[in-house]
């Protein structure tokens, strides 16, 4: 069976937004997300996917296990689901979906829906000490919300995707991001925009919940080599990330802020080494990962090539800086390939690179409709930056091998990467 054909030929497209369908689906298998236990509940726009491994690590160096629910999964959707850290394997994956499926007539689902579903009857079978689960998209009208025993929420920074799904303003969007919290919930809040206070102290006032927040009660800096973390409890000092980019250090000290409320208020024992240890030696593709495979055959020996899951503007200043960052530390020309979602806001995107990129190729993404260069209104402010398209991802790249001493970056879309990674 061809798990990715099946579920995408069975269930819903362009639903509506809401929980009703999926909870009736888990009326139907006895609502295996009442069994779970010690949820950690992760929305936000961007810095879920990183913020969730740090913690995940955390957790397993303190002899914590942890099942995980993430999306979307680069190279296999076995990737999406995490039994005691890991990755489940083929065998288990086909035996879940048949046991759901069962239940599950066509069109009564959509595939974020049945997939969420499977991960709960598979975390209530099999018991973690942890339950770590990441919305898909937004929050309050996500699958995933249809749990209501938390132990905690986290929002990382919100800031604008999705907006045909979640709205075109930022206050709806957090909205949207908000509604994760339950009543009387604890949440622990990454860098937000100073435009959003009010939203954010009137839904935690409306639920009695309590926030804790980057800027207020912790934080996270960079002094040279050295990552230094604070908040009521204490100073915590390291210098180093498993996971690339001086943005990280963010999505660590968010994991830090969320490990030591859980030892406040839940009592779990959580030493500041394995801590350290779990920030080190967490791992996760995609984010500022470089390429040393196959795909290092296509260009010039001197050249990197770096893939990033970046997909909207506030992804894109961040990676942006990086490229900065790099430059002054090595100097080499940005070549970059974008791939990117037709719905995305290409405009708002793209510009981080303007200056700082010696070229920029358009490429189609694999089963999306795609952003060309003819969907780009403000070409004329990019005076230094050669703007091209390419058929496929393998042309692109092999079009950046009269370069010498360059560095490809290869972003715009998760799926893209994915591509990536699958010729690497």
């Amino acid at each position: 069976m061809i798990i990715e054909d099946y579920f995408y030929e069975k269930f819903i497209k362009n639903p509506e937004k809401g929980t009703d369908r999926i909870y009736n689906f888990l009326s139907k298998i006895n609502h295996p997300q009442k069994k779970l236990k010690n949820i950690i509940h992760v929305a936000g726009t961007n810095g879920k996917g990183s913020t969730i491994e740090f913690l995940r690590s955390c957790l397993n160096f303190n002899q914590l296990t942890s099942n995980v629910f993430t999306s979307p999964h680069l190279l296999k959707i076995n990737e999406r689901f995490l039994i005691k850290d890991k990755v489940i394997n083929d065998d288990l994956l086909s035996s879940i979906i048949e046991n759901c499926s069962y239940f599950c007539s066509d069109q009564e689902l959509t595939f974020f829906e049945f997939i969420t579903a499977c991960a709960f009857e598979l975390f209530s079978k099999n018991i973690s000490d942890f339950n770590i689960i990441e919305v898909g998209i937004g929050g309050l009208h996500d699958p995933t919300n249809i749990i209501s025993e938390k132990k905690l929420s986290i929002i990382t920074t919100i800031s604008y995707d999705h907006e045909d799904l979640l709205g075109g303003d930022l206050g709806m969007i957090a909205k949207e991001k908000l509604g994760i919290i339950p009543n009387n919930g604890f949440v622990v809040f990454g860098p937000q925009c100073n435009s959003l206070d009010k939203i954010i102290h009137e839904n935690l006032a409306e639920k009695n919940a309590e926030g804790f927040f980057y800027g207020k009660d912790w934080f996270v800096e960079k002094n040279n080599d050295l990552i230094i973390y604070k908040d009521e409890f204490g100073r915590l000092e390291f210098n180093l990330l498993g996971l690339n980019g001086d943005y990280q250090i963010f999505n660590a000290g968010l994991c830090i802020a969320a490990l030591r409320l859980l030892k406040q208020k839940n009592k779990i024992i959580i030493n500041d080494e394995n801590i350290i240890n779990g920030l080190k030696n967490a791992q996760l593709q995609g984010r500022l990962t470089e390429l040393t495979g196959n795909i290092k055959s296509w260009v010039n020996k001197s050249s990197e090539i770096l893939i990033d899951g970046c997909h909207n503007p506030s992804a894109a200043k961040v990676i942006s800086n990086e490229m900065i960052k790099k430059n002054n530390r090595d100097r080499k020309d940005l070549l970059i390939i974008l791939g990117i979602k037709k719905n995305k806001n290409l405009d708002d995107f793209i510009i981080n690179f303007n200056e700082i990129a010696k070229e920029i190729t358009f490429v189609p993404i694999e089963g999306s409709v795609s952003s060309s260069l003819s969907d780009l209104r403000n070409k004329n402010l990019f005076k230094n930056t050669i703007l091209k398209e390419s058929s496929s991802l393998k042309e692109a790249i092999i079009s950046y091998s009269k370069y010498e001493n360059s560095r490809i970056l290869i972003c715009g879309s998760l799926y893209l990467v994915s591509e990536a990674l699958r010729i690497d």
